[in-house]
């Protein structure tokens, strides 16, 4: 049945509402929107099973004789009117004695409900309702004049020549009433004059009626001057038939329809831009490059003394990263994780995860998914700047300098090694040599010289390449530093990655909450009848536009 989906619609927008607003794309605000859709309509007072009657009600404010007109209607005192109670309290219903209203809701107060039944089978589609009084000063009046408003069909408006002006219950109808049949009553009229019915006429019209249905009734007792209070009850028993009933049903359920799905489709919006967050991880781009260039800066007298401490062997490789002693607030995230990474640092990153939050809220993307995820960002900067120092300073300690100074250096240190070998071969070769040929002739002794030039060959041949290896040794406070710069160049990279993935998976969760709106939406769209006007004409100027 079509209530049923009605209700399957509104159960699953809410539950969609509900799922955003604790994931925080959604305020409270913004689910009661969607869970304030009226979702109850007059069908439900009824068996489903049976023809169901044409529910009227009479609205209007104290004094304007609305009890007086449905006890004229019924011929008897059905309706408590006059001194007796100047204002309604109570609901009346006047109804053929074969209805039986089957579902009242268990919010309505059974005790401000009076059912007086009859035997007029000329009233016998209809059931009659008298409302309270809705600019009563009570508010339960007014809570129960809106919690019989869905049970609605036709709403007959009566207003006195006197205060049809008073609009404080009329607006309160047409906030809640746009899913109904409107009729007009100036009673009282034995007191009131054409000129205001034209002008109570033109007011409608400001309001949305074309061609507005409004009849004049007189107030007495006994005397009836000529008054339209038969074209009332005709009007409203022509309506009385399956055909109109059904086409009011219709119309409500598809109006019901179109106010949720303007409700869920506002609440959609609330979601952002589909396309904010490329923006948002480009404006997160430009803040972090701009953010990490000034921490790299800010940092680097520490990692040079890092770097010539380490050097001069003063400290380890633990102490360089050792936390200093500190007293930490209760609940707060330690930021001082390091010797480089330090208070000053962390509150570079947090302006920079607050300029985040600023930049989001100005595209229209809600902030509250957003905060909750950045306390992680804070809290684990530190510790992932120091696990990059340590990384990426062991790395550098393990290969110091390029590539071709450590093959430079190496070569050297192969060289002082062979080439004071090969000078001794050779010189110890030419004594051999000079010693067998001193056998044959006497003057082959090696003289002095021999000797000088042996002892400066082989001195120059381990001296130069000893002190080429001692010169080209890479240093070690500059292998320390540049580990500490590309471990504080790796850290701050992963701080943003970090940023970004959080703003991917924020950017997905929204797509998938948008999804399932639009596939509630589309089905909404595909239930909603498209039908502007009626084709019974008394009907048709019943309606506003």
């Amino acid at each position: 049945m079509a209530t049923d989906q009605l209700h399957r619609f509104y159960q699953q927008a809410g539950h969609w509402a509900e799922q955003a607003r604790q994931a925080g794309w959604l305020s409270e605000a913004d689910v009661e929107n969607i869970k304030s859709v009226e979702a109850r309509t007059p069908a439900e007072l009824f068996d489903g099973g049976t023809q169901r009657p044409l529910v009227v009600a009479f609205f209007g404010g104290t004094g304007v004789g609305k009890s007086s007109l449905l006890n004229r209607l019924a011929g008897q005192a059905v309706a408590r009117t006059g001194v007796e109670r100047p204002t309604s309290r109570e609901v009346t219903i006047y109804v053929h004695k074969t209805v039986q209203i089957q579902h009242l809701p268990e919010e309505f107060p059974v005790d401000k409900v009076k059912i007086a039944l009859h035997q007029d089978q000329g009233n016998h589609d209809i059931l009659w309702i008298d409302m309270p009084d809705i600019d009563s000063v009570d508010t339960r009046n007014k809570q129960l004049v809106l919690e019989w408003l869905p049970h609605i069909d036709v709403l007959i408006y009566v207003v006195s020549p006197e205060r049809y002006r008073d609009d404080r219950g009329w607006r309160m109808l047409r906030e809640h009433g746009h899913h109904h049949a409107w009729l007009f009553v100036i009673n009282q009229w034995d007191k009131g004059q054409e000129p205001q019915r034209e002008d109570f006429t033109r007011l409608l019209n400001e309001a949305g009626f074309s061609d507005p249905i409004v009849l004049c009734t007189d107030s007495r007792e006994q005397e009836h001057t000529a008054d339209d209070f038969g074209k009332l009850a005709h009007t409203i028993r022509s309506l009385a038939n399956t055909h109109t009933i059904q086409e009011l049903e219709a119309r409500g359920i598809s109006r019901r329809i179109q106010d949720l799905r303007h409700s869920l489709a506002r609440a959609t919006e609330q979601l952002g831009r589909e396309d904010s967050f490329a923006t948002l991880r480009q404006q997160w781009q430009a803040i972090w490059e701009a953010t990490a260039t000034e921490l790299e800066q800010g940092l680097a007298w520490k990692t040079g003394a890092m770097a010539e401490s380490f050097a001069s062997r003063d400290t380890g490789l633990s102490a360089l990263f050792k936390k200093p002693p500190k007293e930490q607030p209760a609940g707060e995230p330690v930021t001082d994780t390091g010797g480089i990474w330090d208070n000053w640092a962390q509150t570079r990153l947090n302006d920079a995860l607050d300029n985040l939050i600023v930049e989001a809220d100005a595209l229209g993307i809600p902030t509250a998914p957003l905060r909750p995820e950045l306390p992680e960002i804070r809290k684990n900067a530190g510790e992932w700047i120091e696990n990059h120092l340590q990384r990426s300073l062991r790395s550098a300690l393990q290969k110091p300098g390029t590539a071709l100074q450590r093959f430079i250096y190496r070569s050297t240190g192969v060289l002082a090694t062979i080439l004071p070998l090969a000078a001794l071969s050779w010189v110890g070769y030419r004594v051999f040599v000079g010693y067998y040929q001193s056998a044959a002739a006497p003057e082959q002794y090696l003289g002095i010289n021999f000797t000088t030039h042996s002892i400066l060959l082989v001195v120059t041949a381990w001296l130069l390449p000893w002190i080429a290896h001692r010169k080209l040794k890479p240093s070690l406070q500059k292998t320390a530093l540049r580990g500490l710069q590309n471990g504080l160049g790796n850290g701050l990279e992963e701080i943003g990655q970090q940023t970004q993935r959080i703003i991917g998976r924020l950017h997905q969760q929204q797509q998938d909450f948008r999804q399932r709106s639009e596939q509630i939406l589309n089905q909404l769209a595909g239930e909603e009848d498209t039908r502007q006007q009626p084709g019974n004409e008394t009907l048709k100027r019943m309606l506003a536009t």
